[in-house]
């Protein structure tokens, strides 16, 4: 997950402003006489869902011809570089990337990303890499990082590029690129970390790297790491992993009771049924929740969470949702943070976070070493999820140490371990 304040992307198109309109209807209808002698500067749930339309249009760059993978798509060996192009961002100019992958059954299948690199020719041996694994952005197309004149959070990004490091950062296959996403998918969304690295080997980047995810993006990178643990590639030196999505049956029991977070809930599960047909939507959301479902497949986060904001609990799932057999089997087989991982993880956690709990993320760094993983777990009072709200996130605030982490990973320091003190 990725609670973010900031504009996401998107392009609004006439069934964009269908949507919209229907949803402002919608709303309108079951305003409460309070709401409506409600001060003129009270911005309620259609007014937020317009809102949020409005900032996804705002940081949209246009998808082009470039996303398009050809059709059918020639299979090529995973990592293989199908295009790239350079496009200018808020944070400076990158190279766009279109690349093979795999789904998590194995089919190959196009994902997008950028890389980020210093100004000048690389150093010889080329430029020390950083892969970013980013969070939830929403599962429609036009929601890739890659599309947002951003990146969604380039500003992060650039300090890593700042002190000399490339920046490889995949979009998930199905955001930017034909196809779907398949949501909190740790195999699919390993793939798409590991290959956008392959791809990207012509842009005179180094064989040494870590990779660094954020919430579900942690997920993800903890998912990579688990296939390092019995053989870890030359060149991989760890991983920093933030506020990562780990737990998720308890996820999905926590973020369907609050109205800021119940809108994950049906961006997970629609894209969890693009991994399984099995998973059903609509048999695990309220036929009001259900309805709303053409929202996911059009809005990013920040639309589709002030969509739902006004359906918890049980006016959003259905009861015992979560058991569903088909819905438990996914939760329980993307559940990262229970395996052996390989190389060391730097894991860092907000005491603040109303996302992931800090409890969670305990449970996981007390997991982790109990496997004989390396792990230095590091909390910090005072910081949320993300940036927000008066709320410092985890990611900028503990940037420095995130930097000095990766710093000593690249000089060849040992990595200290939190794990004998706990």
């Amino acid at each position: 997950m990725h609670v973010r304040r900031k504009a996401d992307s998107g392009y609004i198109s006439l069934m964009h402003l269908s949507l919209r309109l229907a949803l402002a209807v919608l709303f309108a209808a079951g305003t409460t006489t309070s709401a409506v002698a409600a001060s003129a500067d009270t911005c309620d749930q259609a007014c937020q869902v317009e809102a949020a339309w409005q900032q996804q249009h705002q940081n949209a760059l246009p998808r082009t011809a470039f996303y398009d993978a050809p059709d059918p798509l020639p299979w090529a060996p995973a990592g293989t570089l199908i295009r790239r192009a350079p496009a200018d961002y808020t944070v400076g100019r990158a190279t766009r990337i279109l690349y093979h992958s795999r789904t998590s059954a194995g089919r190959d299948v196009a994902a997008s990303g950028v890389v980020l690199a210093p100004a000048g020719d690389p150093p010889r041996g080329g430029w020390p890499v950083v892969v970013d694994a980013h969070g939830t952005s929403g599962i429609a197309r036009d929601c890739a990082p890659s599309l947002m004149k951003d990146l969604y959070h380039g500003d992060q990004m650039t300090r890593f590029v700042e002190q000399g490091y490339a920046v490889v950062a995949p979009d998930y296959a199905g955001l930017g690129t034909t196809g779907r996403q398949e949501a909190l998918n740790k195999t699919a969304e390993a793939n798409d970390l590991l290959y956008a690295l392959r791809a990207s080997r012509g842009l005179g980047l180094s064989h040494r790297w870590l990779v660094w995810g954020h919430s579900q993006g942690g997920g993800a990178t903890l998912g990579l790491a688990e296939r390092f643990a019995g053989d870890r590639p030359p060149g991989y030196l760890g991983a920093v992993v933030t506020s990562p999505v780990t737990e998720l049956r308890t996820l999905v029991d926590t973020l369907a009771g609050s109205p800021y977070t119940s809108g994950f809930i049906p961006l997970v599960a629609q894209g969890a049924s693009y991994s399984d047909h099995r998973i059903r939507p609509e048999r695990l959301l309220t036929d009001a929740a259900a309805q709303r479902l053409p929202l996911t497949t059009t809005g990013c986060l920040n639309v589709v969470l002030a969509g739902y904001q006004d359906l918890t609990g049980p006016a959003l799932v259905r009861p015992r949702f979560a058991d569903d057999p088909a819905f438990t089997r996914y939760l329980t087989r993307n559940t990262t943070g229970r395996a052996p991982i390989g190389g060391p993880v730097l894991l860092l956690q907000g005491d603040a976070d109303t996302a992931v709990p800090r409890t969670v993320t305990d449970g996981v760094a007390a997991r982790l070493c109990g496997l004989g993983s390396t792990v230095d777990y590091r909390t910090y009072p005072g910081l949320g999820h993300d940036t927000g709200y008066g709320v410092t996130g985890i990611d900028d605030g503990a940037m420095p140490d995130i930097l000095a982490w990766a710093h000593d990973r690249f000089a060849g320091r040992p990595a200290a371990t939190t794990c004998e003190a706990r």
